[in-house]
């Protein structure tokens, strides 16, 4: 019984996907699009997990100021080994997305009018893009100093 219903999940999944396949196999155009929309939506996810992170560690570095060396790294190490794990897992995802957007765009360039009809999708999510980096790099440095600070303090 549970090689049927396997099969049969197995059946209803590719029977879901195969339309979709098709369409984007047909329409190089809409698969860029939907690669757009996926690019951005990632990118802004990765804006949210990271500046909070950021923020966290700040704050925490902020707080810890004034304690002993010890307090400090408890306080720290958790909130930094949490940022490196997001940042890593966040690039892959966006690093994935942006392979992908790039080898349906090369597709679709070969579509007549196509790159005229991609041209004001591309730049908004650049645009989009530029300034939720924009937003990491900020929350990075922050954070970046107020660490610095807390070692500062510490050496007195």
């Amino acid at each position: 019984m549970k090689k049927y219903v396997l099969a049969f999940s197995a059946l209803a999944a590719a029977a879901a996907l195969g339309p979709a396949a098709a369409t984007s196999a047909a329409d190089p155009v809409a698969a860029v699009k939907a690669d757009l929309a996926k690019l951005q939506t990632d990118v802004t996810a990765k804006r949210n997990v990271i500046v909070a992170d950021a923020q966290k560690l700040g704050a925490d570095a902020t707080a810890a100021k004034g304690g002993t060396r010890a307090a400090a790294k408890a306080v720290i190490e958790p909130d930094l080994a949490k940022l490196k794990a997001d940042l890593a897992s966040m690039r892959a995802l966006v690093s994935a997305d942006r392979a992908q957007m790039k080898s349906d765009l090369a597709a679709a360039k070969q579509v007549k009018g196509a790159k005229k009809e991609l041209r004001p999708s591309v730049r908004s999510t650049r645009a989009s893009i530029k300034a939720a980096r924009a937003e990491i790099r900020a929350a990075l440095r922050n954070a970046r100093l107020a660490v610095k600070d807390l070692r500062a303090s510490l050496r007195k």
